[in-house]
């Protein structure tokens, strides 16, 4: 339940091994670069600056081209890698072979040739494409489309709308030139298409007499030929260029063999960019640089072995607590609780030099989303699958956390229905009715099969059971939440404030259970009731004692009210959301059996066949309900007690891939 304890690390070191420097503390990867606090325009640090950020720009050029490839490559290669297609494993030392890294860079250029040659081909075609559609509506009239007629004879190629009156058209120019002729082509969707010829005295006649339809000329400059001479040469063309593409596809296809070692190299380029991004928080001069880093205090002695292997001065230091904004946050936690910090990093990062909330929030994640789902079949399910999906995949990061987390919900889950007797709802109950098999087991006072022991309770039947539990489990993630908030302000020596606020709603809340609830309960001492009053009274003390000693004045006397008030309020809300709990558990319990019911009216094989559909819909829904008011419990109800926020993640200069896992190496 800590938070890992970082120090500073202030280091000088020599230009010459800046970047052997920089290789082996990502490689150790504990150590976060953060930027000096030196300001580069005071006098005094002249001659200090940045180093040149080429080295970056270059990286990223790089990278731009084997994500590039790999994106070609998708597209026409794809990869068969499945679901659960485990990455390659890869030293250090074959992940940054620079011959290795030089066959990728080419591979990459080769495949970026070939779609761009590709490319070029396609927009060429295209183009074609378009021509020929434009010589379509010609290739009916045996007409050189040079064809400008004589000196005194013009001919004009021509368009109308599609929709216009072609015969009206005709008469029109008829009636307004002599002699004049319209030989019609073709068509297209917007145009129709048509030759004048006339004398050249009448022309200016025939285009006044067209003006009304709408007419314009078509240009066809740079065509020699008749249109379906052309067309046929655009075929010819067309088609070649078509064979081309197929062999460029086929190149690129073939070059799908080059994908693994891409993916190697854009894990690579990602290590390049990564340390040239840590590189630009050095300051350089001429002949040394300054680096300013914080780092797990846990790993000082393999820190001081890496830098002792270099020409440097270094000092590591503890935070002074004014530096406590800056420090950045790591949290160390074991296999069961690392999963949830997907939730806290989701949430915010606490702040240092307080509490990791992962130990405490675990279990309670746990055990509600598993009492929510609270079904053995939905938990095996959710086991199996996590567990089959974790073993083949090997996922790393988050993903890895996330199907951590739900198999540990899985298990939770099988537990609570074991208390409940569910297994798909009462799929096992409506199964042994249809098939009149006679198991042996408990059964209800209806004589329905339930399970095989008897439940300790059913959400349908034991709402007020399953209400009293959800509202019991909320009081006790509220109190242990109190009680970390408690022990911080202890810590932070302000006890008075915990015992005035903590510690007088405690007496408030336990002291009114124990005076309204103790003489209900059967064989409770008489005076169980009277000490819930005294320790009420203690609390009611309490709250108006300590307003008054923060506000230092008779103010207080007054504030408390409102304090009281909100208290009151705020807990009593706040023990009620955890009725969430009981209405998750209600509507899985209720909807597995309406599918079940519903199957079951038609036989036994539509039952299975709608109890499989409907229970699958159930569980997803169960997954994303019970997950969202999970987390929502724990953020808003939970942290609200003790959380203190304003925390950034240790994010050290280390080496991170995405397509290949890191095999350490024995130095």
């Amino acid at each position: 339940m800590a938070i890992v304890k970082m120090k500073r690390l202030r280091l000088l070191g020599l230009r010459p091994d800046r970047e052997g420097l920089l290789r082996a503390l990502q490689s150790l990867g504990c150590v976060e670069v953060r930027e000096p606090a030196i300001d580069l325009s005071d006098p005094q640090w002249a001659g200090m600056a940045k180093p040149d950020p080429s080295g970056l720009e270059k990286s990223r050029e790089q990278s731009l081209l084997l994500n590039g490839a790999l994106d070609a490559l998708r597209r026409y290669a794809p990869a068969k890698d499945g679901l659960f297609a485990r990455r390659p494993e890869v030293t250090e030392g074959q992940l940054f072979d620079e011959e290795a890294y030089a066959q990728g860079l080419d591979a990459a250029r080769q495949v970026a040739e070939a779609e761009q040659a590709l490319a070029s081909k396609g927009a060429e075609r295209a183009k074609l494409l378009t021509q020929k559609a434009s010589l379509e509506p010609w290739t009916c009239l045996d007409v050189p489309l040079e064809t400008e007629g004589s000196a005194a004879v013009p001919v004009h190629f021509c368009s109308v709308p599609v929709k216009t009156d072609f015969a009206a058209l005709e008469a029109a120019v008829a009636q307004a030139a002599e002699p004049a002729q319209l030989i019609r082509a073709g068509h297209d969707r917007e145009l129709q298409y048509f030759l004048l010829i006339c004398h050249r005295s009448v022309l200016s006649q025939c285009n006044e007499a067209m003006r009304p339809f709408g007419a314009s000329r078509v240009t066809l400059r740079g065509w020699t030929g008749t249109a379906a001479e052309n067309t046929a040469l655009l075929d010819n063309r067309i088609a070649a260029l078509e064979r081309e593409e197929t062999q460029c596809r086929a190149g690129l296809a073939a070059l799908g063999e080059k994908r693994d070692v891409l993916r190697r190299c854009v894990d690579r380029a990602a290590q390049e960019i990564s340390r040239e991004e840590n590189k630009l928080r050095l300051i350089d001069t001429d002949a040394a640089f300054v680096m300013d880093g914080w780092f797990p205090a846990e790993n000082e002695g393999e820190l001081q072995k890496l830098l002792g292997g270099f020409q440097c001065a270094w000092e590591t230091a503890d935070p002074a607590p004014d530096e406590y904004p800056q420090v950045p946050i790591k949290l160390k936690n074991n296999p069961v609780t690392a999963p949830f910090s997907a939730i806290t990093e989701m949430y915010a990062m606490p702040a240092y030099d307080t509490v990791d909330p992962n130990p405490l929030m675990a279990p309670f994640f746990i055990l509600f989303f598993g009492f929510m789902m609270n079904d053995i079949g939905y938990g095996v399910l959710m086991v199996l699958g996590t567990a089959f999906f974790l073993a083949k995949a090997k996922p790393k990061g988050g993903m890895k956390n996330m199907m951590s987390m739900f198999f540990m919900c899985g298990i939770s889950s099988i537990f609570w229905g074991c208390l409940t007797g569910s297994f798909f709802g009462d799929f096992l109950s409506k199964l042994f009715e249809l098939t009149g098999a006679s198991v042996p087991g408990y059964h209800d006072a209806a004589g329905a099969f339930v399970w095989f022991w008897k439940p300790l309770f059913t959400p349908i039947n034991d709402t007020i059971t399953v209400m009293i539990g959800s509202m019991i489990l909320g009081v006790i993630q509220v109190f242990v939440g109190m009680g970390v908030s408690v022990e911080e302000k202890f810590r932070h020596g302000q006890a008075m404030d915990a015992v005035t606020q903590e510690g007088a709603w405690w007496c408030i809340l336990i002291g009114a259970a124990l005076a309204i609830g103790g003489p209900m309960i059967p064989g409770a001492p008489a005076a169980l009731g009277t000490v819930g009053i005294v320790v009420l009274v203690v609390g009611v003390v309490l709250l108006p004692t300590g307003s008054i000693l923060r506000s230092k004045s008779a103010l207080g006397a007054v504030t408390w009210i409102w304090d009281a008030y909100q208290g009151i309020s705020g807990y009593f809300s706040d023990i009620l959301s955890y009725l969430r709990l009981m209405a998750l558990m209600m509507a899985g319990s209720i909807i597995a059996s309406v599918f079940n019911t519903l199957g079951s009216v038609f036989g036994l094989v539509p039952f299975i066949i709608v109890a499989i559909i409907g229970n699958t819909l159930n569980l997803v829904l169960n997954l994303l309900g019970c997950y969202v008011h999970t987390m929502r419990l724990q953020c808003l109800e939970f942290f609200g007690r003790f959380y203190q926020d304003g925390g950034k993640a240790f994010r050290p200069l280390a080496v991170e891939t995405q397509y290949v896992d890191i095999l350490k190496e024995e130095h």
